[in-house]
C-alpha cells in the first residue's frame, strides 16, 4: 500500500466556543496552531494538505467548507476526503488544529500501521486506551458513506465508525502530547510550560 497517495485533512472549523477566539490563531513558540499542523504535514511529505472550515486571518493551503452544514468534525471530514479524493489522494491522516503538541514521529507511526492494516478504512491513534477519532487515517473512498450517514440526520464520528469498523495503532507518547487545547486554561498550562514535541 505504500504507494498509496496521501493527503492531510487539519480539521479547524470549530466554533472554538470554550476557547472564546478563534483556535486556529493561537500560538506556540510564536506558530499558530495551524501553522504547526501544516509543517507536520509537510514534513510528513503529504501530496496535499486541506484545511476544514478555517474562518481565521491566514492560512497557506486550500481551505474546504462542509457541504452538509452544522454536523461537527463529520461534515468536514466529508467534504475533505471527497475533495482529496477528486485530487488523487487514496488516504488522508486527519488532525485537529487544537491538538499541537502531537510529534510528527507519532504520525508517521500511524500511517505505518494503517499501511499494514487491509481489513479496515480507519486507523485510529490510541493512547492510554483513550481512542483519537480525530487524530486518524482515513481512506478517501468513505466520503460516500458519511455523506450517507450525514444524510440519515446522524453526525457522531464514533457512531459512524462503530458501523464501519477501525483499527487503532498504540502510542506509548506521555499523554500530554495529545491535550486538546480548548479552552482558555488548558492553553495557559501548555503555554507556560511550552511543552512542544
Amino acid at each position: 500500500m505504500g504507494e498509496n497517495k496521501l493527503a492531510m485533512i487539519v480539521l479547524a472549523g470549530g466554533a472554538s466556543s470554550r476557547m472564546g477566539k478563534e483556535k486556529s490563531d493561537l500560538k506556540l513558540d510564536g506558530k499558530s496552531f495551524l501553522e504547526i499542523q501544516i509543517q507536520k504535514g509537510r514534513e510528513l511529505g503529504v501530496d496535499r494538505i486541506y484545511v476544514s472550515g478555517y474562518r481565521g486571518a491566514h492560512c497557506t493551503e486550500e481551505i474546504v467548507m462542509d457541504r452538509i452544514k452544522e454536523r461537527g468534525p463529520l461534515g468536514g471530514l466529508e467534504a475533505c476526503l471527497n475533495k482529496a479524493a477528486q485530487d488523487g489522494a487514496d488516504r488522508c491522516i486527519v488532525l485537529g488544529v487544537d491538538t499541537p503538541l502531537v510529534p510528527v514521529s507519532e504520525l508517521q507511526n500511524l500511517i505505518q500501521s494503517a499501511d499494514a492494516d487491509d481489513q479496515n478504512c480507519v486507523t485510529l491513534l490510541r493512547h492510554n486506551g483513550k481512542e483519537e477519532s480525530l487524530m486518524a487515517v482515513y481512506e478517501t473512498s468513505l466520503s460516500s458513506d458519511i455523506r450517507a450517514f450525514l444524510e440519515r440526520g446522524q453526525s457522531s464520528v464514533f457512531r459512524f465508525l462503530n458501523e464501519i469498523g477501525y483499527s487503532c495503532y498504540d502510542t506509548q507518547e506521555d499523554d500530554r502530547y495529545f491535550t486538546n487545547i480548548n479552552d482558555p486554561k488548558v492553553y495557559e498550562e501548555v503555554s507556560k510550560e511550552n511543552f512542544q514535541a
